[in-house]
């Protein structure tokens, strides 16, 4: 476990510290939080080393990660049984904006494997124009679906196409993708909601890879398992009677009738409740996927790291104003759903389809980049 950082590596910028009133200062006061929460975590460490396993974890990532992915799953299918209405309204309000920023993170700014500048500029070109499409809607433009799918599989061509790598699989690769793109142009409102589903699947998938490249299968196979039970159990109606009290009522205008309308169209009504029960637990995961697994996998001390020494590693990745950026749009979100939970929300998830196609895309690049050594 690391030290309190000393004056010479602490997250506080010296402006602030040194009471200045800039902007910079101002925007950075939320740092002081950060040690007395830090010293919080090291005390919960101590307690937890008490344990063999306690002790273990902290010197054994792969371990702990299994670990932590385990209680996120099962976590996440406790408040899928008991809310899953309010878990997807507060989960995009909460945790959206930060997710999204790891996304950006991991597969754009230092992907797993090296991409190259140019699949990483093709697909940023592509999803910026899809987002500017969503953002003519958001203004009371139309819904232009069939040009947002082909956006999105023109990215993960570009992707793939460019991405320096594995030749013998390109061609298959982009055969698939072009032939699939050209199925979602003329089906978009089905493909939108497959890409919607399948995207939580994606990170937790990739998460899967690299966390069985860092330790025994087991510990990875034991996740899986448990991921695919709570997932089998929800599809089967296992817990049906339970979540017939779940979904009763609404969560500040947001219910399941509508949700199921969105994600689980054409579907019979039982059939529907379980999709959308099953992409509520997919989505929880999905986050800590994004929140917590892959930051602590792709970190370069294996070690449990403190929190000053991931904001000061957040902060070399995007940059000071960047940080500051990301900072705000996390509480300004909140905030705004204060106001109106239901059109924050649903504002939120209109501007970050990308997000899903990003996913998509860079996985293909990975399909056929050159393998290089993970740490």
């Amino acid at each position: 476990m690391e030290p309190t950082p000393t004056p010479a590596t602490s997250t506080i910028p010296s402006a602030a510290r040194s009471g200045i009133p800039t902007l910079a200062a101002a925007a950075d006061l939320w740092l002081h939080a950060l040690g007395p929460l830090d010293r919080a975590r090291r005390a919960l460490w101590r307690l937890g080393c008490r344990l063999r396993l306690g002790r273990d974890a902290v010197t054994d990532r792969s371990l702990r990660l299994s670990l932590v992915a385990g209680g996120h799953i099962l976590v996440a299918f406790a408040l899928t049984a008991v809310a899953p209405l309010w878990l997807l309204l507060l989960g995009p309000i909460v945790l959206g904006v930060p997710h999204v920023a790891s996304d950006l993170r991991y597969l754009v700014i230092r992907p797993p494997l090296p991409l190259g500048r140019a699949p990483i500029v093709a697909i940023l070109v592509g999803l910026g124009a899809m987002t500017a499409l969503r953002v003519g809607a958001a203004l009371g433009g139309p819904l232009l679906l069939g040009p947002e799918v082909a956006l999105g599989g023109g990215a993960i061509l570009a992707a793939i196409a460019l991405t320096p790598g594995r030749a013998r699989w390109r061609p298959v690769a982009l055969a698939v993708v072009a032939a699939l793109t050209v199925y979602g142009v003329l089906h978009p409102a089905d493909t939108a909601l497959w890409v919607g589903h399948l995207h939580n699947l994606v990170a937790f998938g990739w998460w899967l890879t690299l966390a069985r490249d860092g330790g025994p299968w087991r510990r990875v196979a034991w996740v899986a398992a448990l991921y695919v039970a709570a997932a089998a159990a929800i599809l089967a109606g296992a817990l049906d009677g339970l979540f017939a009290l779940a979904w009763s009522g609404d969560a500040a205008g947001l219910e399941v009738d509508g949700l199921a309308a969105t994600l689980a169209p054409g579907a019979a009504p039982v059939v529907a409740v379980r999709l959308v029960t099953l992409f509520a637990f997919a989505q929880a995961v999905h986050y800590a996927v994004w929140l917590r697994l892959v930051p602590q996998r792709l970190a370069p001390r294996k070690a449990p790291p403190s929190l000053g020494r991931s904001v000061r590693d957040l902060r070399a990745d995007l940059g000071a104003w960047g940080l500051r950026a990301v900072v705000a749009l996390s509480v300004l979100v909140p905030l705004a759903a204060l106001v109106d939970a239901y059109e924050t929300r649903s504002l939120y998830l209109l501007l970050v389809l990308f997000h899903g196609w990003l996913e998509l895309a860079v996985l293909g690049a990975l399909l056929v980049a050159r393998p290089g050594r993970q740490t």
